[in-house]
Order: C-alpha cells, then sequence, then structure tokens
C-alpha cells in the first residue's frame, strides 16, 4: 500500500482493487490509524463532548479522541487536509462539533 500511495500510474482497475482492499488505502498511515481509532471510540459509545483530554476509554487508553480532532481543525485551517480527510472529517460533523473542554 505504501508504495501503491506513492504511484501516480495506477490504472483504474488497480485504484478498484486498492479500494475493495480498503477505501482508506490513499491516507497517510499515521492520520489512517487515527482516524480508526476514532472511529472504534465511537462505535464503543465514546463521546465528543467532555474534556479534550479524555482517553479513548479501557479499549485504547492512550488515545485522545478529543485532542486529535482539535488537531485536525488546526490542519484544516492551515490547509493541510486532503479532500478524502475533510470529507471524513465532514460526516462526523454533527458528533464532531461537540468537543468541548
Amino acid at each position: 500500500m505504501r508504495r501503491q500511495r506513492k504511484a501516480d500510474n495506477l490504472d483504474p482497475d488497480q485504484v478498484a482493487k486498492l479500494d475493495g482492499l480498503d477505501e482508506l488505502w490513499r491516507l497517510e498511515p499515521t492520520w489512517n490509524r487515527s482516524y480508526r481509532r476514532l472511529l472504534a471510540y465511537l462505535a464503543a459509545g465514546g463521546t465528543l463532548d467532555g474534556p479534550a483530554n479524555r482517553t479513548g476509554g479501557d479499549a485504547d487508553p492512550a488515545f485522545r479522541p478529543g485532542t486529535w480532532l482539535r488537531k485536525q481543525a488546526g490542519a484544516r485551517t492551515d490547509g493541510k487536509l486532503t479532500g478524502q480527510q475533510t470529507a471524513l472529517l465532514d460526516a462526523l460533523h454533527p458528533r464532531a462539533e461537540t468537543v468541548t473542554g
């Protein structure tokens, strides 16, 4: 996947196959992992209201969902997010806008 992310000569069939394996394959790996951690936290019943430094819960105590989302807001303001990253975060908007603390 790492080599494919950097390739600029993939044909549509190759892209479709990669999308079938992982629809987020184009995203930078660290961002991808954190986004998936956020989704897992939300799927486990986590909320985005409360202090920004709360943990990802018992399943992921090192993850700080509010802190990560605040970093993404700054990256968006600075124009450092891709269109796909922005769309994924916008899909969480009703939940993401409740981050407080």
